[in-house]
């Protein structure tokens, strides 16, 4: 038993490695991530990445299944992310490489849905395509408004030749891009209720409109969460991720 938690717990710093420690220092963004797993290893992660051509990406995974099973196909998809971003000139080719990678390389009952936001940093637009995760929410400063951003397509990894429609939004200061994986909708009190999505849509409008920080709207999104579910135990992984652009100095 001693053995197998020693395993386990080497599983989980190396999972958690696959994902940074603090977010790149951007002047006038504000960047923020976090993956809470159910089990000591999962099937959650997220990650920044920094571009040629002045591009930042902000990404989020869940892969099907809980624990080990999860855990492994996460660490082959979060080195395949890494390299081939590097090599894909559009978010469009960006998903199909991954999706043809990925059908030769993952069980036939695994899959795995991944969001992912490519921010020009000199136009401030952001290019986001989603396939198979809850739709990634767009908060505007201006009028005050959450929007989901509707858009999906297929997991990656069911079919060869998938459509990956990608959105353009334009952001100005104090706007946000959010993205949540299905753990912390899907989150259930002791009688089965889900948090569910008009409870985290409130609460992102609510945060936004306090002015929290990136950190900050997690932390408090994560913590009503957490008070929802009380002492029921954590059934599947809990990821977020936040891309604001800081309104000017006052």
């Amino acid at each position: 038993r001693d053995r197998l938690e020693e395993e386990l717990h080497a599983a989980h710093e190396l999972q958690m490695g696959l994902m940074p420690r603090q977010a790149p220092s951007i002047a006038g963004l504000d960047i923020a991530g976090k993956c809470q797993p159910a089990a000591q290893v999962g099937g959650d992660f997220f990650q920044y990445f920094e571009l040629e051509g002045k591009r930042l990406a902000i990404a989020m995974a869940d892969v099907t299944g809980h624990g080990m099973r999860a855990a492994v196909p996460t660490m082959v998809f979060s080195g395949l992310l890494t390299n081939q971003i590097s090599y894909s000139h559009t978010v469009e080719d960006l998903f199909l490489q991954l999706n043809r990678s990925l059908l030769t390389t993952l069980e036939k009952r695994t899959f795995i849905c991944f969001a992912l936001g490519e921010m020009d940093l000199d136009s401030n637009v952001i290019r986001l395509a989603n396939s198979g995760c809850p739709y990634p929410y767009f908060y505007r400063a201006r009028d005050n408004t959450l929007e989901e951003v509707t858009m999906g397509a297929l997991p990656l990894g069911l079919r060869k030749d998938p459509h990956y429609p990608v959105q353009e939004l334009a952001m100005a200061p104090g706007d946000r891009i959010i993205l949540c994986s299905d753990g912390i909708i899907e989150a259930s009190d002791a009688g089965g209720e889900l948090f569910g999505f008009e409870q985290i849509a409130e609460l992102l409008k609510t945060g936004c409109e306090r002015g929290l920080g990136a950190q900050d709207l997690i932390d408090f999104v994560f913590a009503a969460v957490g008070n929802h579910c009380r002492d029921v135990e954590q059934e599947d992984d809990q990821t977020m991720v936040v891309l604001s652009l800081a309104p000017p100095p006052a």
